[in-house]
């Protein structure tokens, strides 16, 4: 539909600004971090996924929505694939409920991880980590 396009389109432009401004701000060390990141969140979580007896659907949902942009992706990947209204709740929760844990929780562990003088670790460590863009 022309609402799905829109939605993917704005998908990726919002990707494209936020990945220009970190290239801008870290340099180019983002990008193959940002690369793993995502690579490996779409590859392991829809095999975790269906180990947990999870249908393929949510496990691609849950994939994006980890590895990309939140409940963004998962908005503009479920029409895509067909996703239920179930699998497309399910996965909106989880993202945001793990997201909202991530953003109380990992501050913390970035500072036990880097020294308090190092922002641009942090800042990757957090942008990658939290996966939601409404929560960076």
């Amino acid at each position: 539909t022309a609402s799905a396009t829109v939605l993917r389109a704005g998908v990726i432009c919002a990707g494209a600004k936020l990945s220009a401004m970190q290239v801008l701000s870290l340099g180019w060390s983002t990008v193959p971090a940002a690369a793993v990141a995502v690579t490996v969140g779409v590859t392991a979580i829809p095999v975790i996924a269906a180990r947990a007896g999870l249908s393929a659907k949510l496990g691609s949902l849950l994939a994006c929505g980890t590895s990309i942009c939140g409940v963004t992706a998962i908005s503009a990947v479920a029409p895509a694939i067909g996703a239920s209204q179930a699998e497309v709740a399910v996965a909106v929760a989880n993202v945001v409920a793990f997201g909202s844990m991530a953003m109380l929780v990992y501050p913390h562990v970035a500072a036990l991880l880097f020294p308090a003088h190092d922002s641009d670790s942090i800042g990757l460590f957090l942008g990658l980590g939290v996966h939601d863009t409404a929560q960076v």
